[in-house]
């Protein structure tokens, strides 16, 4: 077992304000010890100079290991992953690898380095249209500061100085936000085209952070309410009006075709902007499906909308814990929780929040097609479990392995803290005679209840948990839902006024 001590204590505590010498915690990189970031690629793919340069890129920037699987199975490198233990794993690979049977693998990889049921490390696909492309996902030595957003549902616009989305409450809505005020609710004028509008909000407001809904597949985004659509082509995003639609279906997943219906109805594309971005598909079915092709979406929104780090689902969605968990704890986070985190840790409590039995349950993917999982086997292999085949079963399998995270895993982000509304933990870490030692308590200081998700700097081998609440002059033990070297995680955690929750984690010896 691992030991952790835990204490729940009032606010009197003086919070550190160091992890690294002159460095507040929230603002730390996280630096991984030699080994600890591995650079997965395929044989083939190595061999091709853009590629190799771009899992150079990685391996010099974090010290990292590169890790060659051959043949055409990213399971095959699990010995060497499991010999090597790193915390973080960049996945190079190129378009024409990357398909939602190639995601589902990374999943179960990633929980087989030990024999517990969690992800073992934090993993991202690094790819892009060519290796030049994959080498600028990169992480930089500063985090992005997420001012500006757009969506295609509704977000914390407070978060954001500059923010706008259109609604998927009713046809044809729109709201803003400018210094963090929104606007009252606006309907389009009947003549306006929707896919226009998003398009002038990604041109002036120039957003950072993406987050979308509504219905969509690999090859495009529609507006909410079926109201025109953005479509890839080429490794651009095209406009393409309500008029339209009908004759896009027609090319749907057959990029020339399309491309001569763009270049033949003289189709805008969506304009460029300079901005680095993450995008958080919510809401999207395939989206997250490269479908082994530089014409998808999420290829395109890394290729030619500087997207650094993207979530999607790789299938239909229905269930949606996937995707809406993890903008979830994205913004129920405290303020050093990234994208990829979330993601994580989402990944995590949907685990959790399985039976045994059924986290390692196989589910059958078609590589292509809409008919991705079949929901008939996930009842049948939950019967023969004898267990009866819930929705919320039968979602949290479908959704188990299919959203993807595309980026490197440690490419930060951050909302700004000036902003009125802000990540509901605040978090800050400290080290003690090789201890890691962190505090949390709400960001405003009142009474909160919610996940709290911590991902340590750096790797914990200790002996056993020791949890304790103290307030007042009671104390009671309290136990983490979720504990491994690498994160720990408290479900529903609520701490009263004045509170605070005390985290250290003692050295050990590495198994």
């Amino acid at each position: 077992m691992k030991k952790i001590l835990l204490l729940l204590a009032s606010a009197s505590f003086v919070a550190p304000s160091v992890f690294a010498a002159g460095t507040r915690a929230d603002d730390a990189e996280v630096v991984p010890a030699k080994g600890e970031y591995a650079v997965l690629i395929s044989e083939k793919t190595l061999k091709q100079k853009d590629w190799k340069a771009a899992a150079a890129k990685f391996v010099k920037r974090y010290n990292g290991k590169l890790i060659v699987w051959r043949g055409n199975d990213v399971s095959s490198a699990k010995n060497v992953l499991k010999k090597t233990a790193p915390r973080y794993v960049a996945v190079v690979a190129a378009p024409e690898e990357i398909d939602r049977v190639f995601v589902a693998k990374l999943h179960k990889l990633s929980r087989e380095m030990n024999d517990d049921i969690y992800g073992d490390f934090l993993w991202g696909i690094v790819t892009g249209k060519d290796g030049a492309t994959a080498g600028t996902l990169l992480g930089k030595d500063k985090p992005l500061i997420l001012d500006r957003a757009l969506g295609t549902t509704n977000f914390d616009q407070k978060r954001f100085k500059k923010s706008a989305f259109i609604t998927d409450w009713g046809p044809r809505e729109f709201i803003e936000t400018e210094n963090y005020v929104s606007s009252e609710k606006t309907n389009a004028p009947a003549d306006a085209e929707m896919v226009d509008i998003f398009a002038k909000f990604w041109e002036e407001k120039r957003p950072q952070f993406l987050i979308s809904a509504s219905h969509a597949t690999e090859f495009n985004l529609e507006m909410p309410f079926g109201e025109g659509l953005i479509a890839s082509a080429g490794t651009d995003f095209y406009l393409v009006p309500r008029k339209q639609r009908t004759n896009f279906v027609y090319t749907l997943g057959k990029e020339e075709k399309a491309k001569e219906l763009f270049k033949k109805e003289n189709l805008k594309k969506l304009p460029k902007t300079p901005d680095e971005k993450v995008w958080i598909a919510s809401g999207n079915c395939l989206f997250g499906d490269a479908l082994r092709t530089p014409f998808s979406m999420v290829i395109t929104a890394i290729s030619a909308a500087n997207v650094k780090q993207f979530v999607g689902y790789t299938v239909p969605t229905w269930f949606g814990e996937g995707g809406w968990g993890t903008s979830g704890q994205f913004f129920g986070g405290h303020q050093a929780t990234s994208v990829g985190q979330a993601w994580f840790f989402n990944n995590q409590i949907l685990l959790k929040n399985l039976p045994e039995a059924l986290v390692h349950v196989p589910v059958r993917l078609n590589p292509e097609g809409m008919d991705s999982l079949n929901m008939e086997e996930i009842a049948m292999a939950v019967l023969a479990k004898q267990m009866e085949p819930t929705r919320e079963l039968m979602g949290r399998i479908h959704d188990r392995d299919t959203v993807a995270f595309y980026g490197d895993p440690l490419y930060r982000t951050r909302f700004n803290p000036d902003a009125p509304s802000t990540q509901p933990w605040n978090c800050t870490v400290s080290r003690d005679s090789g201890a890691q030692k962190f505090t949390v308590k709400p960001t405003d200081g009142n009474a909160y209840k919610g996940d709290f998700c911590l991902w340590f700097p750096e790797r914990i081998f200790v002996a056993k948990t020791t949890a304790r609440i103290v307030g007042g002059n009671e104390k009671t033990e309290v136990k983490p839902d979720i504990l491994t070297e690498n994160f720990v995680i408290f479900r529903g955690l609520e701490l009263k006024e004045g509170e605070t929750l005390k985290i250290s984690t003692k050295p050990g010896t590495k198994k």
